[in-house]
C-alpha cells in the first residue's frame, strides 16, 4: 500500500512537472508569435519607428529584374535598448479601388504572404538608428507575385525590448505597382500554344514573362490644382485707395521656394523644363504626358499674389477693417512666383477653379446673377488676364469633390460650366449596364454632364509633401494616418495609386471581348488631387515617371482636358447624385450658408448694388464704381468658400469674420457722406430766407444724393432734387424755405442716395424765423387804411378853407410867434439866442420892479 501511494505521488509529481514545462514552453513561444501576425492590428509604437528611404523598383516591369529591394532606417524611440532587431516584407492581395486606402491600415494578417526575416542589428540603444536593406525575390520564394496589379507591402520590424519578449516594434506600409513581369521558368511551364483549344492567357509569354495589358487603355488626364485658402482680409475698397490687407503672412511663406506653393510650382517647372530663374532645362515629362496635365488655378490665389507684389499689410484683426496693421514681407517673393507661373502657364494647359472655392450650394441659395458669374465665368477671365493665357472652359471642379442637386441646378446652363468633375463615390449609376460613356467614367444626371475620378487615388495624392491634405469626401473610417510614414513611403503610395486605374484590368482569355467594366470611373484615369495638395519636385518626378511608363506601355492613353470637355457633350449614361457613404451631408454640400448668414449676404449684395448705382461715372474719374466696390463682392465669395479638407477653419472662423468686416465697411461708406450739423439755433432773416446746408463726401468717388426732409406745417422747405457731391469734398446747398410762423420749429433732414439708401445720421435743425403770420398782415393793412383816411380828411378841410377840428385845442400864436413865422432862418436863430441869453429880463424880480 505504501509503495502504491508513493508511486501515485511520483506519477502526480511527474505529471505536474510536465504541465509546468508545457505551459512554460507556450509562454516562451508566445512571445515570438506576434512577429508573424499582430492580432491587434498595429505595432507597439512606443518602442521604435521605421522610415523607408528607397523602394526599388518603384514600378515592376519585365525589365526591372527578379528582385524587390526595400531600404530604410529603424530608430529606437524606447528608453531602453532593443535587441535582435530583424525585418521582413509582407504582401497582401492586389488592391482595388474600394480598399486602396483602407488596406494601408488593415490588420497585419491581411498581408498573408511573408518573406524570411533579415537581421538588422544585435542591439539598438535608445534614440539610436540603424539602416537596413531587404532584398527578396519578386515571385517564387519571395513576394509570390504572378500577375500585374498594385500590391500592398508591409515592412515588419521585430525586436526584443529590454525586460520584454520579442514583438513587432514598428512597421511601414506602402504600395508596389506591377506593370509586367520578367521571365519565369515556373510560369513558362503553363504556356500553351495559341489555337491549341485550351484556355490561353494572352499576356503570358513563352518564357514565362507577363506582358502589360494594353487591351483596354485608360483615358489619362491629370488636373494639377494650384490653390490656397482665402488670405485677403475683408472690408478693403478697390481703386488702389488702400493697401491690400492679409489675415496673416502665411501666404508669403507658402510662396517661398521651400513653401507649399513654391514647391508645387517648382514641380511644374520640372514638367515643362524651366529652372527657378527661368532658364530652360531638360523636361522631365515627355510631350504626351505633359499634354494630359492641366494646371487648375484658383483665381483668388492669382488676385492675392498680384496684390502682394504691389505691396500689402497684415492686419491684427481680420474682422475689423480699421484695425492696426504691419507691413508684409513677401512682395518680392510674390512677384517672382507670379512671373515663374506665367512662364510655366504659357507652355501648358490651364483652367480655372471656382473663385476662392466658392460653395455651389451657397451660390444657388444666394441667387445673385453677378456674384454667380464672378464665381464661375469671371474666374476664367481673371486667369486669362493675369497669366496671359486662354484657359480651357466648360468643366467646373467643386472643391469638395461632390455635387448636390442644388449645385447641379446652379451650374446647369451657366456660362463657362457645361459639366462638372466629381468624385466617383458621389455618383450612383444604379443597375444600368456599364456601356456607353460610363466606360470612361462619364455620366449625365438630370441632363447635366459629369466626369468622375477615383476617391482613393485623390486621397493618396493628397498625402504627399510636407502638408498632407485629407479630402472632405473621404469618410472617417477610410482616413489613413500617414504622419508616421516617410516621404518615400507616401510618394511610393501615391505613384502606385495613380497606376491602379491603369493596371486594374480584369483578366480575359483569348477570343473574348473587352472585360466588363465594374468601377464607376470605368477605364478612365481622370485624376484630381485635393485642391490644397503639396507635391515636392521629387513627388512630381515619381508621379510623372509612373504616368510616362503607363503611357509608353500602352495601358494608358493621354487625353488633353479640352478633349475631355468636348467629349462630355456626348455623355449618355445616366446616374444619380448621392452623398458619399458615411460623409456628413453638410460636408458633402460644402457647408452652405445658414439662414442668418444667407440673409446677411443677400442684404449686403443689394446694398453694394445700390451704392454702385449712386456713384457718379465719367471718363475723368480714376476708376469706376464697379472697380471701387468689387473687392466687397469678392469678400462675399471668400465668405462662402468651402472647406476642401477636414480643416473647418474656413467655415467656422473665417466666414463670420468676413461677413462682419464687409458689414462694417458698408456702414463706413454710408457714414462717409454726411450733412455738417450747424448745431444750435438756425435763424432765418425773413420768412422766405433760404436754408443753407453743407454736404461732405469723404469717399473716393462723387456720389449722387438727395435730401429727405421732415418739417412741421409752419415751415415749408423746398426740394433741390438729386445733387452730386464731389469726391473728398463738400458742397453747399440752398434750400428754398417759407416760414408762416415766428414760433421755433424743428426740421429733420436726412441724406439719402439717388436710389434711397440712407446715408449717415439725420440732422435735426431748430429754426427761428422773423415772421408773425396773418395777424401782422391784417394790422399793417388796417394801419395803412387809417393813415390814408386821416390824410384825406385834413386835405379836405384845407381845400375848403375850414379849420380842422383836430386843431381846435391849439392856442393862438402871439405877435412874436407871427414875426418869427415870417422871418428867415438866421433871424429866427438870432431871436432864439436872445431869448436864451436874457431870461431874467423876461421874468423881472418883483422887488426890483417896485
Amino acid at each position: 500500500m505504501t509503495r502504491s501511494r508513493a508511486g501515485r505521488g511520483a506519477r502526480l509529481t511527474a505529471f505536474a512537472a510536465a504541465v509546468f514545462l508545457i505551459v512554460g514552453f507556450v509562454l516562451v513561444t508566445g512571445g515570438v508569435g506576434p512577429a508573424a501576425a499582430e492580432p491587434d492590428g498595429g505595432p507597439n509604437t512606443h518602442y521604435a519607428s521605421v522610415a523607408l528611404t528607397e523602394v526599388t523598383p518603384s514600378t515592376v516591369t519585365g525589365s526591372t529584374g527578379h528582385t524587390v529591394t526595400v531600404r530604410g532606417r529603424v530608430t529606437n524611440t524606447f528608453d531602453r535598448p532593443i535587441r535582435d532587431v530583424i525585418v521582413r516584407l509582407q504582401r497582401a492581395s492586389a488592391a482595388t479601388s474600394t480598399d486602396l486606402r483602407t488596406v494601408l491600415d488593415a490588420d497585419p494578417s491581411v498581408y498573408e504572404t511573408s518573406t524570411s526575416f533579415t537581421d538588422v542589428v544585435k542591439e539598438l540603444a535608445p534614440r539610436q538608428s540603424a539602416d537596413f536593406t531587404v532584398s527578396v525575390p519578386l515571385s517564387n520564394g519571395g513576394l509570390a507575385i504572378t500577375k500585374a496589379g498594385v500590391y500592398p507591402l508591409l515592412v515588419n520590424v521585430n525586436g526584443t525590448p529590454d525586460y520584454g519578449g520579442q514583438a513587432r516594434i514598428a512597421d511601414s506600409r506602402t504600395l508596389l505597382p506591377v506593370l509586367s513581369l520578367p521571365a519565369d521558368r515556373t510560369r513558362a511551364q503553363q504556356w500553351t500554344e495559341p489555337g491549341s483549344g485550351t484556355d490561353v492567357d494572352p499576356l503570358l509569354g513563352r518564357d514565362g514573362s507577363i506582358a502589360a495589358d494594353d487591351s483596354s487603355p485608360t483615358a489619362f488626364t491629370f488636373l494639377w490644382p494650384l490653390a490656397a485658402p482665402p488670405q485677403q482680409a475683408a472690408g478693403t475698397l478697390g481703386g488702389d485707395t488702400a493697401d491690400m490687407r492679409l489675415t496673416s503672412d502665411a501666404m508669403a511663406a507658402s510662396l517661398e521656394p521651400g513653401g507649399r506653393l513654391g514647391q508645387s510650382l517648382k514641380a511644374l517647372e520640372s514638367i515643362v523644363g524651366v529652372s527657378d530663374n527661368g532658364d530652360p532645362k531638360p523636361a522631365e515629362a515627355d510631350d504626351r504626358v505633359r499634354s494630359a496635365i492641366c494646371i487648375a488655378v484658383d483665381p483668388d490665389l492669382l488676385v492675392t499674389v498680384k496684390g502682394m507684389a504691389s505691396g500689402y499689410v497684415v492686419t491684427d484683426d481680420p474682422a475689423d477693417p480699421a484695425a492696426s496693421t504691419r507691413s508684409g514681407e513677401g512682395s518680392s517673393t510674390a512677384k517672382a512666383w507670379l512671373q515663374r507661373l506665367s512662364k510655366v502657364a504659357s507652355s501648358m494647359c490651364v483652367t480655372a477653379l471656382p473663385y476662392a472655392q466658392a460653395g455651389l450650394d451657397s451660390l444657388h441659395r444666394i441667387s445673385d446673377a453677378a456674384l454667380s458669374d464672378d464665381a464661375i465665368a469671371g474666374g476664367y477671365d481673371t486667369v486669362d488676364d493675369l497669366l496671359g493665357v486662354t484657359s480651357v472652359r466648360g468643366l467646373t471642379v467643386p472643391a469638395v469633390g461632390t455635387l448636390t442637386d442644388r449645385g447641379r441646378t446652379f451650374l446647369n446652363g451657366r456660362e463657362g460650366s457645361g459639366a462638372a468633375a466629381v468624385v466617383s463615390t458621389s455618383v450612383d449609376p444604379g443597375q444600368s449596364d456599364r456601356t456607353g460613356s460610363s466606360i470612361i467614367g462619364r455620366y449625365r444626371s438630370d441632363g447635366f454632364a459629369l466626369q468622375t475620378y477615383d476617391a482613393g487615388v485623390s486621397s493618396a495624392l493628397g498625402a504627399v509633401g510636407a502638408h498632407a491634405s485629407v479630402p472632405s469626401y473621404i469618410p472617417a473610417w477610410q482616413r489613413v494616418d500617414t504622419s508616421g510614414e516617410s516621404d518615400v513611403s507616401r510618394r511610393q503610395t501615391a505613384a502606385a495609386s495613380l497606376a491602379l486605374p491603369m493596371l486594374d484590368v480584369p483578366t480575359r482569355t483569348e477570343g473574348e471581348g473587352p472585360p466588363e467594366i465594374t468601377e464607376v470611373t470605368g477605364r478612365s484615369a481622370f485624376t484630381v488631387p485635393p485642391v490644397y495638395w503639396s507635391p515636392t519636385p521629387a513627388d512630381a518626378r515619381a508621379i510623372l515617371d509612373t504616368a510616362g511608363l503607363m503611357v509608353a506601355s500602352g495601358t494608358a492613353n493621354p487625353v488633353p482636358l479640352k478633349d475631355v470637355v468636348a467629349g462630355l457633350a456626348e455623355a449618355n449614361s445616366r446616374a444619380d447624385l448621392v452623398v458619399p457613404g458615411d460623409v456628413p451631408q453638410l460636408a458633402a454640400s460644402g457647408y452652405p450658408l445658414s439662414s442668418k448668414d444667407l440673409t446677411t449676404v443677400q442684404r449686403d449684395l443689394r446694398l453694394i448694388g445700390q451704392l454702385e448705382d449712386s456713384f457718379a461715372t465719367g471718363h475723368d474719374l480714376p476708376f469706376t464704381p464697379d472697380e471701387y466696390l468689387d473687392p466687397l463682392r469678392r469678400d462675399l465669395l471668400r465668405a462662402v468658400s468651402t472647406p476642401a479638407s477636414t480643416d473647418l477653419t474656413v467655415y467656422r472662423v473665417e466666414r463670420p469674420r468676413r461677413l462682419t468686416a464687409v458689414g462694417l465697411t458698408l456702414s463706413h461708406i454710408k457714414q462717409s457722406v454726411s450733412l455738417l450739423d450747424p448745431s444750435g439755433r438756425y435763424t432765418l432773416a425773413s420768412e422766405r430766407s433760404p436754408l443753407l446746408l453743407v454736404v461732405r463726401n469723404d469717399l473716393a468717388l462723387p456720389i449722387k444724393v438727395r435730401l429727405d426732409i421732415t418739417a412741421p406745417d409752419e415751415i415749408s422747405v423746398g426740394d433741390v432734387g438729386v445733387v452730386e457731391i464731389p469726391a473728398q469734398g463738400t458742397r453747399q446747398l440752398q434750400l428754398p424755405t417759407h416760414a408762416s410762423s415766428s414760433q421755433p420749429a424743428t426740421v429733420r433732414i436726412a441724406l439719402v442716395t439717388s436710389n434711397d439708401v440712407p446715408l449717415s445720421t439725420p440732422v435735426d435743425l431748430s429754426i427761428y424765423a422773423n415772421a408773425y403770420g396773418k395777424p401782422l398782415f391784417y394790422i399793417t393793412i388796417a394801419a395803412g387804411v387809417i393813415l390814408i383816411l386821416l390824410t384825406a380828411r385834413r386835405l379836405w378841410h384845407r381845400f375848403r378853407g375850414e379849420p380842422d377840428p383836430a386843431d381846435e385845442d391849439r392856442p393862438e400864436p402871439d405877435e412874436h410867434e407871427r414875426e418869427l413865422a415870417s422871418a428867415g432862418y438866421q433871424q429866427r436863430l438870432a431871436a432864439e439866442r436872445v431869448v436864451t441869453d436874457t431870461p431874467e429880463r423876461e421874468n423881472p424880480d418883483p422887488g426890483e420892479r417896485a
